[in-house]
C-alpha cells in the first residue's frame, strides 16, 4: 500500500485499516482524524513520504518595449485590416483580427490600472 491509497480512502476505511494494527499504534484510533490515521499508519507500514515535484512555469520575455502609445497604433492598424476583411467577406481573418484587437485592449487597461497603483503610492 502506498500514499495514494490511503489518500484516496474515507476516515472509516483507515479505521478498519488502523485496527489491524492497533497493538502498534498507541493512541485512541477512534477519535483520530483523517490526517492523523493516515501518519500513524504510514508508520506502521513504514511508508515514506515521497516530497512533491516543483512544476516550474517558463515565464516569456519580450523582446521589445511595450508602451500605451505603440499598442493603440497597433489596433489602429488591425481594425483597418478587419474592415478589409469584412469588405472582402473573409469570416476567419475578421475573426482573428477581432481577437487580437480584444488582446491589445486588454494589455492597455493594464497599463492604466498600474499607473493608478503607481500614482497612489
Amino acid at each position: 500500500m502506498q500514499k495514494k491509497d490511503l489518500e484516496k480512502m474515507t476516515v472509516s476505511e483507515l479505521r478498519e485499516e488502523a485496527l489491524k494494527y492497533k497493538d502498534q499504534i498507541s493512541s485512541a484510533i477512534n477519535s483520530m482524524k483523517k490526517a492523523e490515521l493516515m501518519q500513524a499508519l504510514m508508520e506502521v507500514m513504514e511508508i515514506k513520504e515521497e516530497p512533491e515535484k516543483v512544476v516550474k512555469k517558463k515565464i516569456k520575455k519580450k523582446d521589445k518595449a511595450v508602451s500605451k502609445e505603440s499598442l493603440k497604433k497597433e489596433i489602429m492598424a488591425f481594425k483597418k485590416e478587419k474592415e478589409e476583411a469584412l469588405k472582402g467577406k473573409d469570416k476567419i481573418k475578421v475573426k482573428l483580427l477581432r481577437r487580437k484587437i480584444k488582446i491589445l485592449k486588454r494589455k492597455i487597461r493594464r497599463f492604466a490600472v498600474v499607473a493608478e497603483v503607481a500614482e497612489v503610492a
